[in-house]
C-alpha cells in the first residue's frame, strides 16, 4: 500500500497568503505615510529658509502641517486597526506559521 503525504488545503495556504499580503499592504501605507511627513518636513524648512521665518507664513504652514498630522493619525489608527484584526490569526500549529515566523513572537 503507498502512503500518501498530506499537504495543507489550499483554502488554509490562499488565506495565510491573504494575511501576508494583507500586512505587506499595511506596510506599504505606513511607508507612503512616512514619506508624506517627510514631505512635510522639508516644506517647513524650505518655507523657513525662504520667508526668513515671517510670522504670518508660519503660522499658515502651522495650520497645513496641523492638517496633515491630523490625517495621517486618522490613517495610522485605521492602519492598526487592520493589523489587530490579524493580532492572534498565525499561531504555532498553523500550516503557514513555519513560513512567517516573525509575525507571531
Amino acid at each position: 500500500m503507498e502512503t500518501i503525504q498530506t499537504l495543507p488545503s489550499r483554502h488554509e495556504d490562499s488565506r495565510c497568503k491573504a494575511i501576508t499580503e494583507l500586512i505587506e499592504a499595511v506596510a506599504k501605507q505606513q511607508e507612503a505615510l512616512a514619506r508624506i511627513l517627510e514631505a512635510e518636513h522639508k516644506k517647513i524648512e524650505k518655507t523657513t529658509e525662504l520667508c526668513k521665518t515671517d510670522v504670518d507664513d508660519l503660522v499658515k504652514i502651522d495650520k497645513s502641517v496641523e492638517r496633515i498630522l491630523a490625517a495621517v493619525t486618522r490613517l495610522e489608527l485605521a492602519l492598526q486597526l487592520k493589523l489587530d484584526l490579524f493580532q492572534d490569526c498565525l499561531c504555532p500549529d498553523s500550516p503557514c506559521s513555519d513560513d512567517y515566523p516573525s509575525f507571531h513572537k
